[in-house]
């Protein structure tokens, strides 16, 4: 039996508009209130219905599917459901489902039919009502499928830009080519479509070998972006003859002069003498390397990381020298490798690294660089990775 307070609710929706409370009441009394919970299914697609289901409080979500894309619908209190599938006679086309505890009165079709439907009152109020959510159904779809193209294209966008970037940095595997004073080998895993590191390596004359590495403060777009600045700037200072050591400082001038998003980046950069084997590099912030000298293990080379790039104007980067015998290698690496982190939460970590560069001697860089990011994969397993990772190995032969 509906109370008061429940017909008073009722009376005021749009189904009964023009409708006596006496009417109202009548067909109150011949259904019934259903309350349900959060996540329970008032309406499975494909299934026979004979009631009309008007929401009272609380909150329905209808789920709807067209070529492919998928759409929640909310059903707020005075709205009904079911009424196409009595009106057509056929089954259920969506899934309706409680988002929130709701109250739901039950009509059941001899009320419909009898009571409701056949007054120019209520044939007025279900075909305003039917074709109101029939129009914010299509424009719920339509929303939908624009989305859903506009993802589609930005993902496609996303794509090319990384192609662009992968293709900006030299080929990993054929690094100084036709340079038999030394045996390179470099790549890089995105965790992203686009991403912050880099390496380069480039052949300044006949004498001498420059190469970087990098990590830029930030995911995706902006520190590909930010990545791309700073590669360019540097290829462009090195290349001209700067004095290495003048170029770490032009760089970071430049950046922090203009940067009002304060991104930075950490790199270690170096340029090899091939005829004498003396190699002067700089530390920007970054990680120091692994260093296998004299026919010794890997070991991490002793420095201190110095400033980041692009924080302090007028930064110092002091340059460091090393001499490099025959047989001598390094690798470097971005903290994508030692951050690396399990299911576990564990994290890969500088011990890991010089465990697997020491496992076995490698004769080629490649073999070098393949079996630590094959143990990286292996440590990480099936935990999902969201920092992008670099590696870049050299041996030097001696000229």
């Amino acid at each position: 039996m509906a109370t008061s307070s429940l017909i008073k609710t009722i009376t005021t929706f749009s189904l009964f508009q023009g409708f006596s409370p006496e009417e109202v009441w009548k067909i109150l009394a011949s259904g019934k209130v259903v309350q349900l919970k959060p996540g329970e299914i008032l309406i499975s697609p494909g299934t026979a219905n004979d009631t009309l289901y008007l929401l009272i409080d609380g909150e329905l979500r209808v789920v709807l599917e067209k070529d492919g894309v998928e759409v929640s619908i909310p059903i707020l209190p005075g709205e009904c459901l079911g009424e196409m599938s009595l009106v057509v006679g056929g089954p259920t086309t969506a899934l309706a489902v409680a988002h929130e505890l709701s109250r739901v009165l039950f009509i059941s079709e001899d009320t419909f039919w009898n009571q409701l439907a056949v007054t120019r009152n209520g044939v007025r109020n279900l075909l305003s009502m039917m074709a109101a959510r029939l129009q914010r159904n299509n424009d719920a779809l339509i929303e939908k499928v624009e989305e859903q193209i506009k993802y589609q294209l930005l993902e496609k966008e996303l794509e090319t830009a990384g192609k662009i970037q992968s293709n900006t940095v030299p080929d990993g595997n054929h690094l100084f080519p036709d340079r038999p004073e030394v045996d390179a080998f470099a790549l890089i895993h995105q965790a992203r479509d686009v991403g912050g590191d880099f390496y380069d390596a480039l052949a300044l004359d006949d004498d001498h070998l420059y190469m970087a590495i990098g990590d830029v403060s930030g995911k995706g777009m902006p520190a590909a972006l930010f990545m791309m600045r700073i590669f360019t700037s540097l290829r462009l200072l090195i290349g001209n003859k700067t004095p290495f050591e003048d170029v770490l400082p032009s760089v970071n001038n430049m950046l922090a002069r203009k940067n009002e998003d304060m991104m930075f980046v950490s790199i270690f950069a170096g340029v090899l003498n091939v005829r004498t084997g003396l190699f002067r590099y700089v530390n920007a912030g970054h990680n120091p390397p692994f260093a296998a000298l004299g026919g010794d293990d890997f070991k991490l080379l002793n420095l201190p990381k110095g400033p980041l790039l692009g924080i302090l104007d007028r930064a110092k980067f002091p340059v460091t020298e090393l001499k490099l015998a025959p047989g001598d290698a390094l690798l470097l690496y971005t903290d994508g490798i030692s951050e690396a982190t399990n299911s576990d939460r564990l994290m890969f970590g500088e011990d890991r690294i010089r465990l697997a560069l020491n496992r076995e001697y490698h004769e080629l860089m490649s073999g070098l660089v393949l079996s630590l990011k094959n143990a990286v994969e292996t440590f990480v397993n099936t935990a999902p990775q969201h920092d992008d990772y670099t590696l870049f190995a050299l041996r030097y032969h001696g000229h």
